[in-house]
């Protein structure tokens, strides 16, 4: 009789292994969950919009606003940014409105942004693959 390694441990490691990376691989925790950005073949690369401490305001489709992923009313809007900067946030804020928002509910958003102190307010946009 020879001696036979058992391979099933390493398997099941294995397999384990490939559902976790499947589970995490499609979810970015930090992604426009309630916002479909409008794409550009000009978009740019912001890394620090998917820092913990950044100032993210996502307009939904329907107009609700959320505040680093918190649902919020728009007369808490300036006193949540200013409340973040205080609390050592980057002065930018990154405005991510749904494509079929209304323009006039996204401009009353930033100009309540702008109405908190901060005036860095970045549009972010998903980047089109050019034809």
């Amino acid at each position: 009789m020879g001696a036979e390694i058992d391979s099933r441990p390493m398997l099941g490691a294995m397999t384990l292994l490939l559902i976790m990376v499947m589970l995490v691989a499609g979810h970015n925790p930090h992604s426009s969950d309630y916002a479909d950005l409008p794409l550009t073949t000009s978009a740019s690369a912001q890394p620090k919009a998917m820092r913990e401490d950044a100032l993210k305001v996502v307009v939904a489709r329907d107009g609700s606003i959320y505040f680093r992923n918190m649902k919020i009313g728009l007369e808490e809007l300036p006193e949540m940014v200013r409340q973040a900067v205080k609390e050592g946030a980057e002065r930018k804020v990154y405005l991510a409105a749904d494509t079929r928002a209304k323009f006039g509910g996204v401009k009353v958003i930033s100009d309540a942004i702008a109405e908190s102190g901060v005036r860095d307010i970045c549009l972010l946009a998903e980047k089109a693959a050019p034809r």
